[in-house]
């Protein structure tokens, strides 16, 4: 099997066409979305009715948990433009998924809510390990923004990155990979992608009632994390 991960589509509708037009040449055998549809950019009912139409496994992430419990009486503006039958469903997304490939056995996450906090792959390797827990050989999840790669002595740790909301270096971050599914030894190929897309033409589209667009035009030009007044 050859499976595109993404995740942290996060309303951003230009990020997403940047996407679909790349992964046209990619050859895969379909999408994985690791979570968070939602939030942030003002294009949230795009991206959940995009990932909705073209992936087959969605995971639920901590702003798709939030939204669809209705947790902040700030995010009015997704309760409104998502509609109930919306918010409802991205509660039926399930928060894992475990599989074999290539005979070893894994975990597929968003992050939170399945952990309390973030959890970053520079961090020490104790903390990581309980990922790992109780039995895993890869883990592979999203919710920092940020790819990477990374060989522990309990196993391989990846982060697919952000689609729509990625920091540090503000491109389209996804991962491909690449194995034989089932118990039996093999090869496994993970492909870390990143690609430019136009983050302006992004900005100049936020519609004049968005009222979260200072954070969202901060992180989208620096890269930096801008949590959202009132959240």
């Amino acid at each position: 099997m050859r499976i595109a991960l993404i995740a942290d589509l996060h309303g951003n509708k230009t990020a997403l066409s940047a996407f679909e037009k790349d992964i046209i040449s990619r050859s895969v055998d379909g999408i994985w979305c690791l979570g968070d549809l939602v939030g942030k950019g003002p294009y949230s009912d795009y991206t959940f009715d995009w990932a909705v139409a073209n992936c087959g496994v969605i995971l639920r992430g901590n702003w798709d948990e939030d939204l669809g419990n209705r947790v902040y009486a700030a995010d009015e503006y997704y309760f409104n433009q998502l509609g109930d039958k919306r918010l409802k469903q991205l509660l039926t997304f399930p928060v894992e998924k475990h599989m074999y490939i290539a005979g070893k056995k894994l975990r597929l996450l968003h992050g939170r809510p399945s952990m309390e906090a973030p959890i970053f792959i520079q961090a020490q390797e104790d903390k990581l390990s309980a990922l790992f827990e109780p039995d895993f050989n890869i883990v592979g999840y999203a919710d920092i923004h940020r790819q990477a790669l990374r060989i522990l002595n309990c196993g391989l740790l990846f982060n697919v990155g952000s689609i729509g909301n990625s920091l540090g270096i503000v491109r389209v971050q996804y991962a491909i990979l690449t194995a034989s599914e089932g118990v039996e030894d093999g090869a496994i190929d993970i492909e870390l992608i990143n690609l430019p897309y136009d983050v302006q033409h992004e900005i100049n589209s936020i519609p004049a009632d968005f009222p979260y667009a200072e954070n969202y035009i901060q992180e989208l030009t620096y890269g930096v994390y801008s949590r959202k007044p009132k959240r």
